[in-house]
């Protein structure tokens, strides 16, 4: 064999061990690099510190006088006088209407004598009867007709007081049925009149917030020309509405001065209790393994420490949650992609939480728990903005 093929075998052969042994040597700097540790993830957090949180019920309601009566005839007759015209104010006893009187001063005069007749008689029969000249029965009728006289002179003389209309409180006439010469019935509607010094709010609220009401709390009332009444709390309904599941509230209010809105819709706050709470936005909230809501924070140990927080109050920019410590790092980028007790490499944002920017000052805040739910009311609350923050909310973990 010639010395060219010893050549070619003996390369063959150097091919396949190379080949068996990995291709390539060992490279000591690669070996190096993969025992390294893998770097931090990184993420973004921003202070967040607890402020006081005013709980507040919110409903829509309705300004009414705090009394409205309708003056109905108490007797028959013809509408002779009327004193006032509709929206005069007027006292308490002040009159108002005059119906004729046409008999009733003849029947009056004839009540009055037969009274004197029947007490004259009662008087001599009395004597006769002391004497044992007049028996007792007798002297039973003589006095049953002296009380008929006195009823009759009683009845006649609350007709006449009948004839006249007087306002029953200080209030104003909002309505009158009846003119000059119209006759009237006794039932008959003659003037409505309405208490405006003194006004109430009416509204409903959730069986879920009613617990939280007791009677004379303050009343904040927003009219709708932005104006605001202060009042208290002054009615809580002790049953629910059957149909809605909703209790009946009232709030009385003294105006300073006369308002013009009387009847008109109004929104009314009433403050329930004082939390400390942080102003966030949802996009900072994620979901639980069992679906609480989350805020996910850096403790100083640059390790991952999720809250499980409850919504106090849902805002247009924002939600107030409690359930976190009064001083955190919330994590406000990078927080679908880390998990508790994990190291992380955390930088600050200062003023920025997800979307919004809170102010961190002493100032309270006022949170407004609405009580007017959307749709029908059921005794359900539909807080659409806690449906919104769980539809963006992060899953824990990657």
């Amino acid at each position: 064999m010639n010395k060219s093929v010893w050549v070619a075998i003996g390369l063959s052969v150097g091919l396949l061990l190379w080949i068996m042994s990995g291709g390539e040597p060992e490279n000591p700097t690669a070996k190096v690099q993969s025992t390294k540790e893998l770097p931090l993830m990184k993420v973004q957090v921003t202070p967040s510190q607890a402020q006081n949180l005013d709980v507040t019920i919110v409903f829509q309601g309705e300004l009414l006088p705090a009394r409205e009566v309708t003056l109905k005839a108490e007797t028959s007759g013809r509408v002779v006088s009327v004193e006032q015209v509709k929206g005069s104010p007027v006292r308490e006893d002040q009159k108002l209407l005059t119906l004729a009187l046409d008999d009733r001063t003849a029947r009056l005069d004839g009540a009055k004598a037969e009274l004197v007749r029947a007490q004259s008689d009662l008087e001599a029969n009395r004597k006769l009867f002391q004497r044992g000249m007049l028996s007792a029965s007798q002297l039973k009728q003589d006095e049953a007709q002296y009380a008929a006289a006195k009823s009759q002179l009683s009845q006649i003389k609350n007709e006449i007081s009948h004839t006249q209309i007087l306002a029953p409180f200080n209030s104003t006439i909002y309505d009158r049925f009846v003119e000059v010469g119209d006759y009237v019935q006794a039932g008959d509607p003659l003037i409505n009149v309405i208490e405006t010094n003194t006004l109430k709010v009416i509204g409903w609220i959730p069986q879920q917030k009613a617990s939280n009401l007791e009677l004379g709390q303050p009343v904040s009332i927003k009219l709708v020309n932005d104006k605001t009444l202060e009042g208290r709390l002054s009615f809580i309904a002790p049953k629910a509405d059957p149909e809605t599941r909703a209790f009946k509230v009232e709030a009385t209010v003294t105006p300073e001065s006369e308002i013009k809105l009387v009847g008109s819709s109004v929104t009314a706050r009433v403050v329930t209790e004082q939390k400390l709470a942080h102003y966030l936005s949802p996009s900072v909230i994620s979901l639980g393994a069992g679906g609480e809501l989350l805020v996910k924070t850096v403790n100083p140990s640059q390790q991952v420490k999720s809250y499980p927080v409850t919504v106090e109050q849902t805002e247009s920019e924002g939600v107030w949650l409690t359930g976190m410590p009064d001083s955190v790092q919330v994590i406000t980028m990078g927080q679908g992609f880390v998990v508790d007790a994990q190291q992380v490499q955390s930088s600050v944002v200062e003023g920025a939480l997800g979307e919004i920017s809170v102010e961190q000052d002493s100032k309270a805040k006022s949170a407004e728990v609405s009580a007017e739910p959307a749709g029908e009311v059921n005794g359900q609350v539909n807080d659409q903005s806690i449906e919104t923050i769980t539809s963006v909310s992060e899953p824990v973990g990657v």
